[in-house]
This record gives structure tokens, sequence and C-alpha cells, in this order.
């Protein structure tokens, strides 16, 4: 099942990026070598970039505490009104350095296939009872562990999502 929605993400992926070649000739493509957040060259849909993490089962989420990296698997997002969610607690170190700098990376390869996917984006929180319920009702564990009101719960909004996959570089949109 994971490699069917694999496919058909990497599917629709190729696809706009087909259309993205139909460039006049002499026209220079963007150089994603050199910049930290490289220019889009396609789109990718909210709901592809999903599947493409969640085909990979964790990922890997980089923050800045201090000058200091730090990495940690990640495993809960999803789309809600088209727009890209993660969940985490407001007592985990991860939360309170998104709080300090929304700006993160994140490393993700799939179980199945191949293609390493490294995303820039900003995680900015977005308190919303329609958000809460949504991840809650997913992830029925956390639901049956704490209270659907539980303060701690933090949602966090991914803005500005630009995806690298080998030589593409997709805007999530």
């Amino acid at each position: 099942m994971m490699a069917v929605v694999l496919t058909t993400c990497l599917i629709s992926c190729s696809q706009k990026e087909a259309q993205q070649e139909n460039v006049e000739e002499g026209q220079e493509q963007a150089d994603t070598t050199t910049s930290a957040t490289p220019k889009a060259n396609a789109t990718m849909s909210p709901e592809d970039f999903v599947a493409y993490l969640e085909s990979c089962g964790k990922y890997f989420l980089a923050t800045m505490d201090g000058d200091q990296p730090r990495v940690r698997p990640f495993s809960f997002c999803d789309v809600i009104n088209g727009e890209v969610y993660f969940m985490t607690r407001k007592y985990k170190d991860v939360y309170k350095q998104l709080v300090k700098n929304p700006k993160v990376q994140i490393a993700a390869f799939p179980n199945e296939g191949r293609g390493w996917m490294r995303i820039t984006c900003k995680l900015v929180e977005a308190e919303n009872p329609e958000v809460r319920t949504h991840f809650l009702d997913k992830y029925p564990s956390m639901k049956e562990a704490h209270p659907v009101d539980d303060p701690d719960y933090a949602f966090m909004k991914l803005v500005g999502i630009t995806a690298v996959v080998g030589k593409n570089v997709y805007s999530v949109k």
C-alpha cells in the first residue's frame, strides 16, 4: 500500500516536473546547489507532501537550540483544509525551540523506494479546535492517553514549504 501511495505521489510530481521542462530554450534553470532554500521549479500538493512523509514512517526534524542544531524523529502530521500541520507537546524542548526560532529543516526517506526529501519551512503555532479534534481522532492513542482539551498539545502549521527530492525542487501549495 505504501508503495502505491509513494508511486502515485512521485508520478504526480514527475508530471508537474515534465510541464516545467517545457521552458523556452535558453532560459536558465534555478541553481539549487548554492542556496539554503532553493527556488522551486514545480509544485506539490499538501496531500502528496504528507503522503510522501507518511511513506517514510518517521522523518527527522532539525531545530536550533541557541547555536546548537537539534534533530529528532517525528511522525505526527496531516493536511487539514489544504494546510500541513504537525503536533507536539508544549513541555518538550522541540516546542520551546520552535517558539524561539520557527525555521526548521526536515529530512525524510521512504521505507520503500528511493528519494530523500529535504524540506525547509517554518512551523507556526496554530491552535484551532478543528485541528485539535482532527489530530486526536487520527491518533487515538494520544486521545486515550490525554484529555482532548489538554493545554499541553501544540499544533504547528508548516508555512513556506520547499521540498527537494533529488535535483527536483517543489513548492508545496
